[in-house]
């Protein structure tokens, strides 16, 4: 029989469907398994007669009540492994041990792995493989230390508060997809590729950041670092970066310590004024406070942008902002911005477009993507056209 490859959601049958043909079919199952949680089926295969052997990776999200189900049952011996291990590997055998057929691939045994995600493996009937897939169990298994009840309970607090954050959290994990008549703007889905840069920097700069600036978040000391790179800078001294990464990457360091010794030789730092502004901000937008934000708040958070400060000072963009726009459409755009159930490109795209839904009088890209990292800064950055500006200065573009 020929190597197959099934894909949840895209095969015939589920990898979950596969498991259980060839466990019924077995007398004998290794299961190794990053992370684990599916006891209903294992308990079935015990029910049945098979006789099980199952290693797991023992840190969340494995679940200490599914192994705490099987730890005491007959036919099953559950050992472990550390933070390192990640293979997910199902072995069937024969009474004799003899290996019938395999499942390598991306599934952990979790409804997710066996159903519902989108997760691709590969089914091994070829005897040749199939003799170093047993092998290769053979060593997971050496490496493995038997699972103990007092081991047990000790890892029970640790997923207690996993459980508990992920319970806490898990509603902004799920992501809805935009309307397939959509057509994302450029300046919307751009976003992403600025987002990539961001943490680049910051990745490079973090131990620097928390050291001068512990109480700012570091897209927040990142924000004015792009000013620092526009307005303050020598752009000489930058004019060889683009095309040479290697040199960039040792040389933002350098530059971000300038920029720290700078900021806070004024007689109050700008940065440290980011974070209280910032902090104000998630107050005013947090979910208990949005939905009665009055036109006075409203101002409070248009005039923190960056963007809109020249336009406050020549136009009076902030009057306008507020008279052009009813409190009711401030507040059904600020709360789908912030939505992060809804991709962030659609996001944006929904209040730049010319016919966005919750396009804002007065409130242009750049507002709507410093808001975002106002509001969520230890999420996401700010991105206006000066950040774009010190992008290009760095050489991330042309």
């Amino acid at each position: 029989m020929a190597t197959e490859v099934i894909t949840n959601k895209f095969s015939p049958n589920s990898t979950h469907v596969v498991f259980n043909n060839f466990g019924n079919s077995a007398k004998k199952i290794i299961i190794a398994v990053a992370f684990f949680s599916d006891a209903t089926s294992i308990e079935k295969l015990l029910d049945s007669g098979k006789e099980i052997t199952l290693i797991v990776s023992l840190r969340p999200p494995t679940n200490f009540y599914s192994l705490k189900k099987l730890l005491h049952r007959d036919n099953v011996e559950i050992s472990f492994l550390g933070e390192e291990f990640h293979s997910k590997i199902y072995g069937f055998y024969d009474e004799d041990w003899e290996m019938l057929n395999a499942i390598i691939g991306s599934s952990n045994l979790t409804n997710g792995g066996m159903n519902n995600n989108i997760e691709t493996n590969v089914i091994i009937h070829d005897q040749n493989t199939l003799v170093q897939v047993d092998r290769t169990l053979d060593k997971i298994i050496e490496a493995s230390t038997p699972l103990q009840p007092d081991e047990l309970n000790r890892y029970k607090i640790r997923y207690d508060k996993f459980f508990k954050y992920y319970n806490d959290d898990k509603s902004t994990i799920k992501t809805k997809t935009p309307p397939k008549n959509i057509k994302i703007t450029q300046n919307a889905s751009e976003y992403a590729a600025f987002w990539k840069v961001a943490d680049k920097v910051k990745d490079l700069v973090s131990e620097i950041s928390k050291s001068e600036y512990p109480s700012v978040p570091e897209y927040l000391v990142i924000d004015h670092f792009w000013h620092w790179i526009v307005k303050i800078c020598n752009s000489n001294r930058l004019a060889s970066l683009a095309g040479n990464p290697e040199k960039r990457d040792t040389l933002i360091p350098t530059l971000f310590k300038e920029y720290c010794k700078w900021d806070k030789s004024a007689q109050t730092s700008y940065t440290e004024k980011m974070g209280s502004d910032s902090m104000q901000i998630q107050k005013i937008l947090s979910p208990q406070n949005l939905s009665s934000l009055t036109p006075k708040k409203a101002l409070i958070i248009y005039r923190s942008f960056h963007a809109a400060q020249s336009l406050i000072q020549r136009f009076g963009a902030d009057e306008k902002f507020i008279n052009e726009n009813s409190i009711q459409d401030i507040r059904s755009s600020f709360s789908f911005l912030l939505d992060e159930a809804q991709p962030i490109e659609y996001r944006i795209h929904e209040l730049i477009s010319p016919k966005g839904k919750y396009k804002l009088k007065q409130f242009g890209p750049s507002c709507v993507q410093e808001l975002i990292g106002w509001a969520n800064p230890t999420k996401m950055p700010i991105r206006n056209n000066k950040a774009d500006n010190a992008v290009k200065l760095l050489g991330f573009r042309g």
